[in-house]
């Protein structure tokens, strides 16, 4: 992908430096003004190239089904995108193998040497853990994921075209653990047939409009991911020194970024175009 902003869904679940119910009661009013959690939302804008994109936005909860739903669907923008970041990632960085959980699947293919490394079984096998990210069973969840994620807000929205084809995804999430007003961007991803069109940043901006109190969006993305990181920038992330984490991460294979719209504008001025 161009635009994926993290690999491993439930690892990319940070968590806060304070603790505040303030915000959620806050995000809770802001929710009721807008939707109710189980509706469908939707904008109109224009790409690049000035054809017409509907955006549809759905707010649940992290267990939700409604939100199992929303990234089952997102899964067949998530594959094409997602894939190629995290196989880039891989033979890049192969000594990974041997030293992360994460990647022990793709051992035995590495037993001999990065030479003799069958890259179509590893691309298999990567496609089936980033499934398993997007696809799952709500009522398959742990007690201990449940208890420390039910309560979270989740906000998927998804780009589609005039003919209703799907050609991208975002999601967030905000926690009573996060600092008021911050919202993670938990992925984001556009069918590389159709990047460069300004969808990503579209993607992006929306939350603007959903969520207007905003006052930080941050991610984290891999080291290797260049034309994300570069998006980023131009839309006015930056480095992020004292990252929001909930576990403890390489800092040598993920770059985390943030935006302050304090001090930016770029996605401010992007969602002010969208249309109810």
């Amino acid at each position: 992908m161009a635009h994926a902003t993290r690999a491993v869904l439930f690892a990319c679940l940070c968590m806060a430096n304070a603790c505040t119910h303030a915000y959620n009661n806050e995000l809770k009013k802001e929710s009721n003004a807008h939707m109710n959690q189980t509706q469908i939302n939707s904008f109109e804008t224009t790409d690049k190239n000035g054809n017409r994109i509907t955006l549809e936005w759905q707010q649940s909860s992290f267990t939700d089904p409604v939100f199992a739903q929303a990234m089952k669907r997102a899964w067949e923008v998530a594959r094409p995108a997602y894939v190629p970041v995290e196989m880039q990632f891989l033979k890049a960085f192969p000594e990974i193998v041997a030293t992360e959980p994460y990647f022990k699947a793709f051992e035995a293919l590495f037993t001999n040497g990065i030479e003799q490394v069958d890259w179509v079984a590893a691309e298999a096998i990567m496609t089936n853990i980033l499934q398993g990210h997007f696809i799952f069973e709500p009522a398959m969840l742990s007690d201990a994921i449940v208890k420390a994620y039910g309560q979270d807000s989740c906000i998927v929205i998804t780009a589609k075209d005039s003919a209703g084809t799907l050609l991208g995804f975002a999601a967030f999430m905000t926690r009573a653990t996060y600092p008021q007003g911050t919202v993670k961007v938990m992925a984001l991803g556009v069918l590389p047939e159709h990047q460069k069109r300004g969808l990503g940043k579209i993607l992006m901006s929306t939350i603007f409009n959903i969520m207007p109190a905003t006052t930080k969006l941050f991610l984290c993305t891999r080291v290797t991911n260049n034309t994300a990181l570069a998006a980023y920038k131009i839309w006015g992330f930056v480095h992020d020194a004292a990252p929001i984490m909930d576990h403890l991460f390489n800092l040598d294979h993920w770059t985390f970024l943030t935006y302050n719209p304090a001090e930016k504008s770029v996605l401010q001025t992007v969602a002010n175009t969208l249309k109810v």
